[in-house]
């Protein structure tokens, strides 16, 4: 090979190595943290002043920091499609929350033989375990609250029978926010899927989905009217219901727990060049992202 067809051949390698780097995703990553401050701060953004020490009632290692939560491309039942990228934030888990990582290979079921919480076992109606609550107390300078999260569960994409399915809240002064968007049905493997309320729900996941999940929500926005005046608390919340085991999380935007000004009666946004829409009711409690 002469000198000319060596340095062409090295300049192809060169961009084909670009390539290939760029076409690889950033892996979903969990580092355990069990530290409720740590966690709080990865979460809240402006207009918030936490008020207090929060706490965090869990086993040690049900709860984490994540970075790049990615659906990966998925198809609805619908046969609408999209994909989105959480790019940090905190996750709450009924197991172990490093679990999470990797592509799907059948999903977590760690039984951490830990205490539930009643508010979680009233959505439920059945017994829970495992509880992972994060309580926090705060003043807002402003009289909406809103954050986005997802929800990912084990239990997809096994929905319907007689078993309980494992409940979350997001609990702002006492009422949940964890709730199917324009409804007032708590979010479940049994409420969000496939085939109900499919508009909020991505896919059940397959070898190639980035996390090792049955399968997620969309990334869901909750609103509330908070106080300006008094101290305001909030309480995220997950647990395993009738069982252990066959592990669920609750995943909450880094940055996104914010205090914003009274909105519109509706809010309609456009992100990028794909299609990724949100719609928020303010009217109601719950709105999502694709």
């Amino acid at each position: 090979m002469d000198f000319l067809s060596a340095r062409t051949a090295l300049v192809w390698a060169v961009f084909a190595g670009f390539g290939i780097a760029r076409l690889q995703a950033t892996p979903f990553a969990v580092t355990l943290v069990d530290d409720p401050t740590t966690l709080v701060s990865n979460i809240f953004g402006p207009g918030i002043t936490i008020v207090g020490t929060p706490t965090l009632s869990s086993l040690p290692g049900q709860s984490g920091v994540f970075s790049n939560f990615n659906s990966g491309p998925y198809t609805q039942s619908s046969g609408a499609s999209g994909a989105y990228n959480l790019a940090s934030g905190i996750i709450l888990t009924t197991g172990i929350a490093s679990g999470a990582e990797g592509d799907y290979i059948g999903g977590p079921s760690f039984d951490a033989s830990g205490l539930g919480d009643a508010a979680l076992s009233a959505i439920s109606g059945s017994s829970t375990f495992d509880a992972d609550i994060l309580s926090v107390s705060f003043r807002s300078a402003n009289p909406t609250l809103t954050l986005n999260f997802v929800f990912a569960s084990s239990e997809y994409p096994t929905v319907g029978g007689t078993l309980p399915a494992d409940p979350i809240g997001i609990f702002v002064n006492g009422s949940n926010l964890a709730l199917v968007p324009g409804a007032t049905t708590p979010i479940s493997t049994r409420t969000v899927n496939a085939n109900t309320n499919s508009g909020f729900f991505t896919q059940y996941s397959n070898p190639a989905t980035p996390f090792n999940y049955g399968g997620a929500t969309t990334i869901l926005t909750a609103t509330a009217n908070v106080s300006t005046s008094s101290v305001n608390t909030i309480r995220f919340a997950i647990a395993d219901a009738g069982d252990g085991s066959v592990d669920s999380a609750l995943l909450i935007q880094g940055g996104s727990v914010q205090a914003v000004p009274e909105p519109s009666a509706w809010v309609l946004s456009f992100t990028g060049a794909g299609l990724l829409c949100g719609f928020v009711f303010f009217g109601g409690r719950v709105g999502a992202q694709r």
